[in-house]
């Protein structure tokens, strides 16, 4: 591919880094304070360096990264329609984006706040918090509009091909992405008439969701140059509230490592193990036979996956192996799932084989 993907997760907050692997240039999608260091570790990891940042809208649930990238000369994008005092470059809807030789193009997805922008492009669309797996962003904050938000999203990310992947600003279920079909045949938020029907059903209240700390996260991210703790908090969830529910499918099977050794010459051989630890971690060391495929860009290849179950997912220790199984299950791509207990650290741990 031409794109490398790797997403963070951080108390359901999302932060993704995009990067061109012909240039080793990289965009850093809704970084959160304090977490630089993570951001331009793993970057190196991929050999990419981070030119630009991009925050999807002013956020109001975390302290934005984004002004420690600016005083070092990073820069910075966000919709035109921002209040942030920090110096950006501001996007209108319909404008080009580059990053390397990628090429993205901003969409307008106004209502869970007035400044909210998405970024689509070379199969995957950043969707912050508009879009979500299996509803809309929250729209009860003050100058929400659900109905705008629904008219947006329904308008501008639904023409967008089924197979888009849908790379959101939160995960608060242990799914890290979707796609646009998915979510145009199944997310209920999506289901309404229109935007004045969605508003009507949802009955949020504008305001309602502005706590003091919320107001004070707010002004900080418009700061042009504010003083940011090393471990800030989260101060509030940006899923919808009030809205209807998503079934997002029973909990992936696991099996220890004593009995998936049993198997696993067969499963490698049948091409039904996955490895979705970073490629660097995969060259030091996997299950012989098993097949890389990051997490992070798990949604480019899922005809490649697609009714191959059951299959195994590992990972180092079997936290990131049961996200895997926990979205493809919920996109419906793999049958039954198996997370890999303990990972490989397990794996390793009784003796069992490992190539490099």
């Amino acid at each position: 591919m031409d794109i490398v993907v790797k997403s963070f997760v951080d108390s359901g907050c999302i932060t993704h880094l995009v990067g061109c692997v012909k240039t080793g240039k990289a965009l850093l999608v809704d970084p959160k304070a304090g977490k630089s260091a993570t951001y331009r570790n793993a970057a190196g990891n991929f050999g990419l360096e981070i030119v630009a940042v991009f925050d999807t809208h002013t956020h109001a649930d975390h302290l934005s990264g984004s002004a420690g990238f600016a005083r070092e000369g990073v820069e910075l994008w966000m919709s035109a329609q921002t209040g942030c005092r920090r110096p950006h470059r501001s996007l209108v809807g319909g404008e080009e984006a580059r990053v390397g030789e990628l090429r993205f193009t901003a969409l307008e997805v106004a209502g869970h706040t007035n400044d909210s922008l998405a970024l689509a492009g070379h199969g995957l669309v950043l969707t912050g918090d508009s879009l979500l797996v299996g509803g809309l962003g929250r729209a009860d904050f003050r100058g929400s509009n659900p109905a705008a938000l629904f008219d947006a999203v329904t308008a501008r990310l639904m023409s967008l091909p089924d197979a888009t992947v849908v790379l959101p600003g939160h995960n608060y279920r242990d799914i890290l992405f979707t796609t646009i079909g998915h979510e145009r045949s199944n997310n209920p938020a999506l289901k309404y008439e229109d935007g004045a029907a969605y508003a009507r059903a949802l009955c949020a209240v504008e305001g309602t969701g502005n706590s003091p700390d919320v107001d004070l996260t707010l002004a900080t991210n418009l700061e042009e140059n504010p003083n940011l703790p090393d471990s800030p908090g989260i101060v509030a969830t940006c899923c919808v509230v009030g809205g209807p529910a998503v079934d997002v499918g029973p909990r992936p099977a696991e099996q220890r490592v004593e009995d998936i050794a049993r198997r696993f010459k067969e499963l490698t051989a049948g091409k039904c193990w996955y490895d979705v630890r970073d490629p660097f971690e995969f060259r030091q060391g996997h299950v012989p036979g098993a097949l890389s495929y990051p997490l992070s860009e798990l949604g480019f290849h899922i005809d490649e996956l697609r009714r191959r179950g059951p299959v195994v997912l590992s990972c180092r220790s079997g936290g990131r192996s049961m996200t895997a199984a926990r979205t493809l299950a919920y996109l419906g791509v793999l049958d039954q799932p198996i997370n890999l207990t303990g990972g490989l650290t397990r794996w390793q741990e009784a003796g069992l084989p490992i190539e490099s």
